[in-house]
């Protein structure tokens, strides 16, 4: 049995998720990305994950960082997940002119977001194209009176 790549893109594209981006931080400079594959992996110990393309230039400065922030995103944050999708962009420069405050990890964190979920790096794991990163979370908080950022078939859409 044979299917394309594109069918196999417009298969996962009907499956509708939140988005998060995630935030995280060297010495010198800040990074972010837009993530849809995040999930929570356990409670006890509590543990996320999310799936990272081994190619993009976030890729190694985020595991090098050991530390990282998974920011859910609100409905009125679709310019915000479009920015930090965009490889035009300078991360560090994104995060500087948004005046992101620091989280108990001490990684930036997006103002305004609906949740966000600070965590150390736990494992990672290959994931052919991709590497899966764990993280366990050391601090959580969120905001009830906001509506999440849906992403379906390939648009944003909010409840």
């Amino acid at each position: 049995m044979s299917f394309s790549t594109d069918e196999f893109k417009n298969s996962l594209s009907h499956f509708a998720s939140g988005v998060t981006v995630v935030t995280f931080s060297d010495t010198t400079r800040a990074g972010g990305l837009t993530v849809s594959s995040f999930s929570a992996l356990s409670m006890d110990p509590p543990l996320v994950l999310f799936s990272i393309q081994k190619q993009i230039t976030s890729h190694d400065p985020l595991l090098a960082s050991g530390l990282f922030t998974v920011n859910i995103l609100a409905s009125d944050q679709e310019e915000l997940s479009n920015q930090f999708a965009s490889g035009k962009i300078d991360k560090h420069e994104l995060i500087q002119k948004l005046a992101c405050d620091l989280g108990h990890n001490g990684v930036p964190y997006l103002n305004g977001a609906l949740a966000r979920i600070e965590c150390e790096l736990e494992k990672q794991v290959d994931g052919g194209d991709h590497t899966i990163v764990i993280g366990r979370v050391i601090f959580a908080t969120s905001e009830n009176s906001k509506r999440p950022l849906l992403y379906y078939r390939r648009g944003y859409h909010s409840i």
